[in-house]
């Protein structure tokens, strides 16, 4: 059972979420890149087969080597290197994720600025940057997806303006049905961009709600298991971890020890309930300082349980002497006649003793300890 405090919940577990979140996000990633390897083959592929297509049937306007370097081998050559770009950075492992993520995302815009100007004569190719936007959402990044949208609509432009690839292009400029086809896809991708944007919001903002539920169903969890007044694991979670060490627990190699307060009704009938509580918390302050070794419960009253895991007996008996020095020397300035001992019964589980002979036996060994009292017996 983890030891953890109340004010470290929210931020373990947002760290843990958030580990997850990263997970996904380069599961995705590794996706992302495997989609922009397939456009690119997938593009060599249909274009080989409209190249043929042409040549057969007699309708290529220019000679069949230019139409291969200028359609085909340069488009897929510069497709090709940056694919080989991709994949460096994917396998290196001096770029973070954060990186990889960029890089991917602008190399596909890249990819498709190629596909783009090599057959913009096409007006479905205004909308192949639509997917290069699409594949960021996931990553419910702001900045990576507006990055994207601004790349990919600056890539439109300056292939529109700036760069004539295709002989048989008309410009923008000189017919008014390629004008409105170029000013329709730049209002279509920049609205998209727009709803790609408001999709991450809306999906930041269920993760977040989600994130908080699942904070408060932890803490409602983990106060059904606390003692309210100590800050340590109660008498039901003591049961639940002692059923989850007889279950999973291969080797057995746990020792309990029962710790109880000596004369502890003597301090409640002398100093009042009031200081009895406030020992009962001192006496848990000073268990949870060796919270790396043991897991403390408070079983009831001032009785108490710790549970070691893979240590020995002389290492148990060890630390129970440490926490016992502890309690001898703590001081109560408004009651200077106030002094705390504590004794402790201690058994291990073996093959042949299960959990609950285990609590037996160190019920046993406590016994025996408070007949002197402020000592240790092992069962």
């Amino acid at each position: 059972m983890k030891k953890i405090h109340n004010e470290d919940l929210d931020s373990m577990y947002i760290g843990s979420v958030q580990e997850e979140y990263t997970k996904i996000d380069g599961r995705w990633l590794r996706l992302h890149y495997k989609t922009s390897v397939g456009l690119v083959i997938f593009s060599f592929l249909v274009e080989f087969a409209m190249g043929m297509l042409l040549i057969n049937s007699e309708m290529l306007t220019t000679t069949v080597n230019r139409f291969f370097w200028k359609f085909l081998i340069i488009p897929s050559g510069i497709n090709l290197i940056c694919i080989a770009l991709e994949m460096f950075i994917m396998k290196s492992k001096r770029f973070s994720q954060n990186y990889k993520i960029y890089s991917v995302s602008l190399i596909f815009v890249c990819i498709c600025f190629v596909l783009f100007t090599a057959h913009s004569t096409f007006v479905a190719t205004y909308y192949i940057f639509a997917i290069a936007i699409m594949l960021t959402t996931i990553y419910a990044n702001y900045r990576v997806t507006s990055i994207t949208a601004l790349t990919s609509i600056i890539a439109i432009v300056v292939s529109e303006l700036f760069v004539r690839w295709d002989v048989d292009k008309i410009s923008i400029f000189q017919n008014t049905h390629r004008l409105n086809d170029f000013m329709i896809a730049l209002f279509v991708l920049i609205t998209f961009s727009i709803v790609c944007m408001v999709a991450i919001r809306f999906e930041r903002e269920k993760n977040s709600a989600s994130i908080q539920k699942e904070i408060e169903r932890k803490q409602l969890q983990k106060s059904v298991h606390m003692d309210e007044m100590t800050g340590i694991y109660n008498r039901k979670a003591f049961h639940a971890e002692l059923k989850n060490v007889e279950d999973t627990t291969p080797d057995r190699h746990h020792i309990l020890a029962i710790v109880d307060i000596d004369k502890f009704k003597n301090i409640n009938d002398t100093w009042g309930h009031h200081v009895g509580d406030r020992c009962l918390i001192e006496f848990a302050k000073i268990l949870k300082e060796f919270n790396k070794n043991i897991t403390a419960f408070r079983y009831g009253g001032d009785e108490f349980c710790l549970l070691f895991r893979g240590i020995d007996m002389e290492n148990a008996k060890s630390i129970c002497e440490e926490i016992q020095l502890k309690v001898n020397g703590l001081i109560f300035e408004d009651y200077p006649n106030l002094k705390l001992t504590a004794s402790f019964g201690l058994a291990a589980i073996s093959d042949e003793v299960d959990t609950v002979r285990l609590f037996i036996h160190a019920d046993r060994a406590l016994y025996e300890a408070k007949k002197t009292r402020n000592a240790i017996r092992v069962f």
